[in-house]
């Protein structure tokens, strides 16, 4: 790490704000701030060093309602800005253009304060080590909070007359995070698979809200993969009606409540009741990715209309109001509009009264709509508990009024920063549920969206994290590749060509190559080098999976498909290294806890060579079992030597009789689930 100096220059040089030369929204939004931010990157971290200031490093993204508060209430007053500007180097991050920034300095806050969010204030050394951690910061302290021109004065008092202060703050946070760096020591801890899937089971079922659903009491987020994993392994669990009553229970509350966007479709982040009546207003790609595949799925098996309608609603929001002219999606809807959060959405009986005048009282009645509202003087539409969230033809038409009024009423931003990762978790959550529900509008979006995703991201051997306008920067993150390959792989399931298979093993492999730690147990967030004085781990899932959870899933799915075994020794290595981790808190590991379930009991395969019968591919493709491979046409080793015109189910590669009936396929799939 850089050394620290007690002095700083008498006359401090003129630094001017370098935003207005960003792409991202998000950096844009801030081009004007009388602070002189500065974009990340080396260059920052050397102007910081030549002047021997230390660093303020602020980040958010475009959606944050409180990153905007922060802006106004703090960085935009002229005491503060003039006092950051003389005595700091400003670095403001897009966290969603680099998230590797972001996860080792949420690490150093949760250390800090026991808990996270945005934005992220730190306080650190020229070098970038943590001195002071924070969230939101108001200019000056109150009784609730400190202030953030107090704390920025005393930094710099300690750096002149006790250097040895900040010196040591800096090095409590280096140990805290080098230590956080080590896995615990391999044990000969041997877990088995259903005892984890009941463990985890056990774990969510002590946190489970049984009447409205989720985990715990408020704020509640969705937790999309978390519940598809619960769902895939009921059938391995000791009481796999608990592993149903949680999904299900949540899904119709979800549906019901007020996180669901019931004008136009799509979900917001999370809500902060027990209820999910009143969300944080920002709406998100990886969100809807996540919900639209869980939704779809419980839809099918549980023969729902209600969420298969839910499902559906989702993609016709994303596709309308995300969807970019180069066929790439956007991150995010801003949660603010108007000045205020939740403005595009908040509506008032009177607006509805007036927009509505012969059909007030029926639309009022059917989304709890009240003269007094139930969010500052206004309502956020949702149904009474238990009650399904599909309208009738008679409301829907209301619905599109209330939608074009919104609309025209006032814009709502978007940030349009296209990310690799996020659009490959979107395309699999589109060729997953147009299969399983057998939408053809969503399947040719899905296939459309692999070949805007391979076009624009992949660029020789490396993938980019951000596309602009269809021009990509940044080069990609250990979670481009990983995700990238699973959309591949899901690509591959649908149309059964070899060039999608190799594209997910390429994927892998330079994951391995580029991510890779000394000992092979697991990968980086960023590439090995760079500007962080630490490198940061991806290990727990949270509003997206775990990258390394996804890693040793899609790898061992890889490996199998592709007759590589090496690759399958990759994820097993990594699922064990994390067993210490896993058998503490598995609800934590849930995508791990699946990938050690089909590393140990193994998949279930379906093999239909040549160009067959479609009925019997299709017949694959709409089973929604959780362990299920396929592999039709000429694009998997598995294939070779198998016969045109016949279906194969296997397990772990041994297979049943082959078949030339669908409905043979189907029975057998449905009865070995």
């Amino acid at each position: 790490m850089v050394g620290l100096r007690a002095t700083m220059s008498a006359t401090p040089p003129s630094i001017s704000n370098r935003l207005s030369e960003s792409s991202s929204r998000y950096l844009l939004q801030h081009a004007n701030d009388p602070v002189a931010w500065q974009p990340y990157g080396q260059e920052s971290f050397d102007l910081a060093d030549s002047l021997d200031r230390p660093l303020l490093i602020s980040i958010g993204y475009s959606a944050c309602h409180w990153c905007h508060v922060m802006a106004h209430e703090t960085f935009n007053q002229p005491e503060v800005a003039e006092y950051l500007n003389q005595h700091f180097v400003c670095i403001k991050v897009d966290r969603e253009e680099h998230p590797d920034v972001d996860a080792l300095y949420m690490e150093a806050l949760i250390t800090q304060q026991g808990s996270g969010g945005w934005p992220i204030t730190v306080f650190a050394t020229p070098a970038g080590v943590p001195i002071y951690c924070a969230t939101y910061l108001p200019p000056q302290s109150s009784s609730h909070l400190p202030g953030l021109l107090p704390i920025a004065r005393k930094i710099v008092l300690l750096r002149a007359e006790q250097p040895e202060a900040i010196l040591e703050a800096s090095r409590e946070y280096e140990t805290a995070l080098a230590s956080q760096r080590i896995l615990p020591a391999p044990t000969d801890l041997d877990l088995d698979p259903e005892t984890v899937i009941d463990q985890m089971i056990a774990e969510l079922w002590e946190r489970f809200d049984p009447e409205f659903g989720g985990f715990g009491n408020h704020p509640k987020f969705p937790q999309p993969y978390l519940l598809d994993i619960v769902w895939r392994s009921r059938h391995l669990a000791a009481e796999p009606e608990k592993a149903e009553q949680m999904v299900i229970t949540t899904l119709k509350a979800l549906a019901s409540g007020g996180i669901h966007d019931h004008v136009d479709g799509g979900f917001f982040r999370y809500a902060t009741d027990r209820f999910w009546i009143t969300p944080h207003f920002e709406k998100m790609l990886y969100d809807q990715a996540g919900l639209l595949s869980l939704f779809a799925t419980v839809a099918v098996d549980t023969d729902d209309e209600d969420l298969r309608w839910v499902a559906q609603r989702i993609f016709s929001f994303t596709f309308a109001n995300l969807r970019l002219d180069h066929g790439l999606y956007a991150s995010s809807l801003d949660a603010d509009a108007g000045g205020e959060e939740g403005g595009y959405y908040l509506l008032s009986a009177k607006e509805l009264e007036e927009l509505l005048p012969d059909r007030y009282t029926s639309f009022a009645d059917f989304y709890g709509v009240t003269p007094g509202g139930n969010f500052e003087g206004r309502t956020i539409l949702h149904r009474p508990t238990g009650a399904g969230p599909k309208p009738d033809e008679h409301i829907t038409s209301l619905l599109a009024r209330v939608s074009r009024y919104r609309s025209e009423r006032m814009p709502l931003g978007m940030d349009d920063k296209a990310t690799c990762d996020g659009n490959a978790s979107w395309l699999v959550a589109l060729l997953r549920a147009g299969r399983f529900l057998n939408d053809s509008a969503m399947m040719r979006e899905g296939l459309a969206l692999a070949k805007a995703l391979r076009s624009t991201f992949r660029v020789d051997d490396d993938l980019y994290h951000v596309a602009y306008h269809g021009e990509v920067t940044i080069v990609g993150y250990a979670s481009d590749y990983v995700n990238y390959a699973g959309a591949m792989l899901e690509a591959f399931t649908v149309t059964g060509e070899a060039e999608w298979l190799q594209e997910a093993h390429w994927a892998i492999t330079r994951a391995i190559d580029l991510f890779g730690s000394p000992d092979g147990s697991e990968l980086a967030i960023g590439r090995h080098g760079g500007v962080l004085p630490f490198q940061s781990y991806d290990r727990y899932d949270g509003a997206t999976p775990s990258t390394n959870s996804l890693f040793a899933w899609f790898a061992n799915r890889v490996s199998i498909l592709t007759d590589d075994s090496a690759l399958q020794a990759v994820a097993s290595k990594v699922v064990h290294a994390y067993l210490p981790l896993m058998g503490r808190v598995p609800a934590s590991f849930s995508i791990l806890c699946w990938a050690l379930v089909e590393l140990e009991l193994g998949t279930t395969e379906v093999l239909i060579p040549g160009s067959t019968d479609q009925r019997l591919v299709e017949v694959a493709l709409n089973s929604t079992r959780g362990d299920l491979l396929v592999a039709h046409g000429k694009g998997s080793p598995l294939l070779d030597g198998l016969q045109d015109g016949l279906a194969y189910l296997c397990h772990n590669r041994v297979c049943q009789l082959p078949t030339a009936d669908p409905s043979s396929l189907e029975r057998e799939l449905r009865s070995n689930a």
